[in-house]
Order: C-alpha cells, then sequence, then structure tokens
C-alpha cells in the first residue's frame, strides 16, 4: 500500500519493504489476525510499528524483554513517535500517569509485559483506550511446546475478549509446527494470515567439530582471521569471564557481555566493540536483542545452548550484511554431559521451589495476604547466604515460580534515576527563588524535559555531569534533597535484579506449582535436549536438520562440515575411480593391484566391485582387463 511506503520512508528512511514485511504490513492494516515467523534480523518490529502509525488508535505491545522494550521504545522516540515501556520497577504512580496518556490518546505506542496486563489497573484502562493493534512479540512464549514457555502469555487472550474487533500480530523468529498450531490457538486467531518466512541463510555455514581442546581451536581460528568481527557464546557468567581472560592472556583483545554487568560498563563494552576499538566480543544470551553489527563474520559457541531455537537465533547474529559468515560449534565429550547436567539443575525439587518462595517473602519482608504487584531489588548472593542456598538451585527455583505466575524475574532492569515535579510552577519557581543552590539542576531538567510535570522523566546522568559540570554524587545528593522537600518525585536508578509478586503472598501450604510450569515443561525440556545432541552427533547436513526442525523443507546446503567432508570424499572417490581405470589399460593381476594400491585397501576393493557391476572392468583367466577389450 502507497500510506504504508510513505510512513516507512517518512520515519525509517527507506524506501522499500524488505522479505515479507509489505505482505504482512498488508494483511495487518485491514485488520487480519497475523502470524509473523522472520528469522533473526529480518526487520519484525517494522511488521508491526508501520500499520500502528497508519491504523487509528494507540498499538500496545506485548514482550517478555525488558531490555527489547526499552530499545524499541528509545528508538522510536528519536524517531519522533510517542512510545513508553510499563515495567516491574515503575511505581503505582508513573503506570497510572503512562495508562492515562494512552487512554487520552497521547501516545501511539505502549509496550508492556505479559505479567502487567492481568493487574486491575491495567484492565480497566485498557477497556477505555481507542487501540489500532495489539501486538506480542516473542509469541513462541505462549505454547508449551517452545522454547520459553510463560504460563502469563496465556493471559493475552483476555485482551481479545476485551476488544474482539483489534486484530492481533503475533510475531517470532524461531517456531516448529507444533507451536505455530498452538499461537493461533491461544491468541483466539479469527481466519489467520500466516506468513512465514524461509530460515535459510544461504551466506551462512553451520559447522560441527568433535575436538580434544576447543580453546585452543577458537584460538587458532581468530588468530588467523584477525580483524573480524566475531561473537563467543557462553552459558554462564563465570564462562564469559573465564574464556575472556583466556583470550586476553593470549594477546587477543575481547570484550565481555552479560547480565550481571552495570549499566555503564555494558554500554562501553557494546559501542566499544560496534567501533571496532576491538573485534571479538564473549557474551551470554544477554548479547543479541536490539544489538545489530552486520559485519559480524562468524559466531563460535564455546558452549552449545540446551535447545535448537536458541543456537539458532545466536547463530543468526552472524552475517546481517549478506556476506559469507560462519558459525562454528567445537565441542568435546565433557560439552554432552554438561549439558545434560545442566537441563537436570532447571528443575529442582518441588520442596526446594516452596522453600525458596517462603523465604523470599520473608527476606522481602512480605505478610501473607499482601504485596500483589509491589516490585524489590534483591541481592541473589546476599539472599541465598542468609538462607544457606545452592545458589543455582534458588535461581532455577525462582525461574520455575515464574513459570508458574507467582513472580516475575527482571534480571537487572538497569533503570535509568527517573523524576516528576510534585509541585506546580509557580510553587517550582519560588522553591528556586528561596534555594539558589538547586536552580541550576532545576531549570536544566525543566529545559531538557518538557514533560517533567505530567510524567516521569528519566535523568540521564551523563548528560547533566557534562552540561552542569556536577559530578553523579553530587546529582544525586540535589534530588536527594529535592525529594525530601516534597519538591519532586523520584525513582532511583537500579542495578539489582528486581522480583515483582503477581498476586499476595501465599500460605507456604498453598503454594502448587502446576504441571505446566514443572512436569510438562520438564518433559519438553529434554525433548529438545535430545535434539540438540542429535544436531552436534548427527552427520546429517547442518542446515537441512535446523530448517526440518522447524518444519521447513531444505536440500543440503554445500557449506556445512558434513557437506563439505562428503564433498571431499566424493572428490576423493572420483580422484581413486579415475586412477584405477587409468591403471587398468593394461591387464593386471590382483598382486599388480595389491602393490599398486596396498594390501587390503577397503576402499579400491569397494571401487573394483562398482567398476565391475557398472561393467566398466571385467575378469579373465584371473585378472582384472576393461570390459570388452
Amino acid at each position: 500500500m502507497k500510506k504504508s511506503k510513505e510512513i516507512l520512508n517518512q520515519f525509517w528512511g527507506f524506501d522499500e519493504f524488505q522479505h515479507a514485511q509489505e505482505n504482512i504490513i498488508d494483511d495487518v492494516i485491514l485488520g487480519k489476525d497475523v502470524l509473523a515467523l522472520l528469522p533473526t534480523g529480518g526487520g519484525k518490529s517494522i511488521c508491526f510499528q508501520v500499520p500502528g502509525l497508519i491504523r487509528k488508535g494507540i498499538t500496545v505491545v506485548i514482550s517478555p524483554l525488558i531490555a527489547l522494550m526499552h530499545d524499541q521504545v528509545n528508538n522510536l522516540n528519536l524517531r519522533g513517535i510517542r512510545a513508553k515501556a510499563l515495567t516491574s520497577d515503575m511505581s503505582y504512580r508513573e503506570i497510572d500517569i503512562i495508562l492515562d496518556n494512552a487512554r487520552f490518546g497521547a501516545l501511539d505506542f505502549l509496550y508492556t509485559s505479559p505479567e502487567r496486563i492481568q493487574s486491575k489497573l491495567f484492565l480497566e484502562r485498557f477497556k477505555l483506550m481507542e487501540l489500532a493493534l495489539i501486538v506480542v512479540d516473542e509469541a513462541h512464549c505462549i505454547s508449551e511446546w517452545g522454547h520459553d514457555f510463560r504460563p502469563s502469555f496465556r493471559k493475552i487472550n483476555t485482551l481479545r475478549d476485551l476488544k474482539p474487533n483489534v486484530p492481533i500480530i503475533a510475531l517470532t523468529a524461531t517456531a516448529t509446527s507444533k507451536v505455530k498450531d498452538d499461537i493461533i490457538f491461544q491468541l483466539k486467531f479469527r481466519d489467520a494470515k500466516i506468513h512465514e518466512s524461509s530460515f535459510e541463510r544461504n551466506n551462512l555455514s553451520y559447522e560441527v567439530y568433535k575436538t580434544e581442546n576447543k580453546t585452543s581451536k577458537i584460538i587458532d581460528f581468530i588468530r588467523l582471521h584477525q580483524r573480524k568481527s566475531g561473537i563467543v557464546y557462553c552459558q554462564s557468567r563465570k564462562s564469559v569471564k573465564d574464556f575472556a581472560k583466556v583470550l586476553i592472556a593470549n594477546n587477543i583483545p575481547s570484550g565481555i557481555y552479560h547480565g550481571g554487568l552495570e549499566r555503564e560498563a555494558r554500554k562501553k563494552m557494546l559501542e566499544d566493540w560496534l567501533n571496532n576499538e576491538f573485534y571479538i566480543m564473549v557474551a551470554t544470551n544477554a548479547f543479541g536483542m536490539g544489538i545489530d553489527k552486520p559485519d559480524v563474520r562468524f559466531v563460535f559457541h564455546y558452549e552449545f545452548p540446551p535447545n535448537l531455537e536458541a543456537y539458532f537465533q545466536e547463530a543468526g547474529r552472524a552475517g546481517r550484511d549478506g556476506m559469507a559468515s560462519r558459525t562454528i560449534v567445537f565441542y568435546q565429550d565433557s560439552d554432552i554431559d554438561n549439558l545434560i547436567t545442566s537441563n537436570k539443575a532447571q528443575y529442582p525439587p518441588i520442596s526446594s521451589i516452596k522453600r525458596t518462595y517462603g523465604a523470599l517473602c520473608n527476606y522481602l519482608k512480605v505478610a501473607i495476604g499482601s504485596g500483589e504487584n509491589e516490585n524489590y531489588p534483591i541481592d541473589f548472593s546476599h539472599f541465598s547466604k542468609t538462607y544457606d542456598f545452592d545458589i543455582l538451585q534458588m535461581y532455577n527455583s525462582l525461574k520455575i515460580l515464574e513459570k508458574n505466575g507467582n513472580i516475575q524475574l527482571s534480571e537487572n532492569s538497569m533503570t535509568e534515576t527517573s523524576l516528576q515535579w510534585n509541585v506546580s510552577n509557580l510553587e517550582l519557581y519560588n522553591f528556586q527563588l528561596k534555594y539558589e543552590k538547586y536552580r541550576q539542576l532545576i531549570s536544566f531538567i525543566l529545559r531538557s524535559y518538557g514533560q517533567s510535570f505530567d510524567e516521569y522523566v528519566e535523568l540521564r546522568y551523563s548528560k547533566i555531569m557534562k552540561h552542569l559540570s556536577l559530578s553523579k554524587i553530587e546529582i544525586e545528593n540535589q534530588l536527594t534533597q529535592l525529594e525530601k522537600y516534597g519538591i519532586a518525585n523520584i525513582q532511583w536508578q537500579n542495578d539489582l535484579p528486581t522480583i515483582t509478586f503477581l498476586h499476595e503472598r501465599l500460605p507456604d501450604n498453598y503454594l502448587n506449582i502446576s504441571p505446566e510450569a514443572y512436569s510438562i515443561r520438564k518433559k519438553h525440556s529434554e525433548e529438545k535436549l535430545k535434539s540438540a545432541i542429535n544436531f552436534l552427533s548427527n552427520n546429517l547436513c547442518r542446515s537441512k536438520q535446523l530448517l526440518n526442525y522447524f518444519g521447513q523443507d531444505s536440500t543440503t546446503c554445500g557449506k556445512c562440515d558434513v557437506c563439505q567432508r562428503e564433498l571431499k570424499e566424493g572428490q576423493k572417490l572420483t580422484q581413486l575411480r579415475e586412477e584405477i581405470i587409468l591403471f587398468f589399460n593394461e591387464v593386471r593381476s590382483q598382486q599388480e593391484l595389491d602393490l599398486k594400491f596396498g594390501y587390503n585397501n577397503q576402499e579400491v576393493q569397494k571401487m573394483i566391485r562398482m567398476l565391475l557391476h557398472e561393467k566398466i572392468l571385467e575378469i579373465k583367466d584371473d585378472h582384472y582387463l576393461l570390459f570388452n577389450r
């Protein structure tokens, strides 16, 4: 449609859509329910952002990833598009203001989590909104067959019940046939339009090699490909730190990226890598959302993920520019054992999960019958030491409680300090006259953040420090005083993980762990792990294995380790065939054959049998000769 291209050009500066974007957008504009499956880097956000600007009303985007929400909101705001995100680290007042803005048409896009839409406050305001579109991002999370099932996604169909005529678009990069069917069923799609791009990436090679020393193999490869951008994925923060130390010890500059890094360190690491200050990033799967470096030439998996969905997404971050790139796994026997052990550890005994819940409530001082929709920063290390928990078992218990719909866990939400004035413009002016020392900071905030009387605004310390020549401590001291005087409401910067209780605290013996959150999910996890291990060990085209797993057909790629090995073996056999035929230009005995090619050479014997069968050779008087010679 002409209008959609005008919007694309106006806000994104592109003249044409890519892949299947235009067909998806056309169906959404026409009010169809759409399931869109696009590979990583396939431009999913454009598929709902363009029609969201064309259709009348606000677009509500439901996403499980706080980091991705913030990233998309910031990008939209930079383009002059009005967008906000509701996250678990916000106060009731802050959420109330944003929902009012959404209700009265002051926003184009409202991002929120599947847990947040279940609150009474949200549902009451949602009923009053003029809706253009409902978007479900990372839609595979709605399916118990998916690799990251979240029960809270099952509540999204409540929005369909409240706004039955508003179209829904569900998007994901990875979904099996069973998951696709489940998404359509759970979201109550009507005459669903399914758009599925091929997951085939012709510029990528998927390679797997068994080795005795994967560390040395990776180091050798990186040395041979100096000044080429690459990512090395690990499954834990400890592995990231340990492997990065090994690279640095071998004079290979590299950065690290994981959920435990402080905000400024994470930002600096990303910027330096994007600007080629160093070429290798060692990271957990936290590195990827919103990361778009087109010239990543290789992706290594130092540790293989527990399912093919995660592997496919991570590998897909190579070669975004369409140029030839490699994704490589070196693995040892111990890696398979570690995968199995790690998968078992994700499901602690139910008694441990219940004990963790009770301890968590006590640690955060949440009384029975209270805590609903309250959020609390938490220091995992201190919590585990206080109750003598194994930290891994404690963490996995919290993840089960999240899947069970009891809590929402936001790891390192990385929220900026936010401010909203608590007084009128005149009162603020009089305060500045009375307290001269705060005038400079107040004036700067008023100039830089025009909406600060109406809503919370995120304060960028770096920006304030640069313009006012104040230190971070001086800024925070002044903000603290403004809060004490009642001049401003402050939501303070938080680098800790956040726990949000999704319902009031239950008595310990009332807590039930559902089969969907535990036993069924455990079974699916084991099945997915089996597929991942088979992928590593099967001698079948890697690309074909991946596409078949996602329900797509494919020819062999010709680039993976299996295809290359078969190609070399084929070339070797062709050469052997030619040598044998040339050798039998003269009549030869078995002894002469053995002297030429070696005794008991199985490949030669097999080729002789094939040539006899094809009637290229024949035997006469115990000698070999060319047929009909």
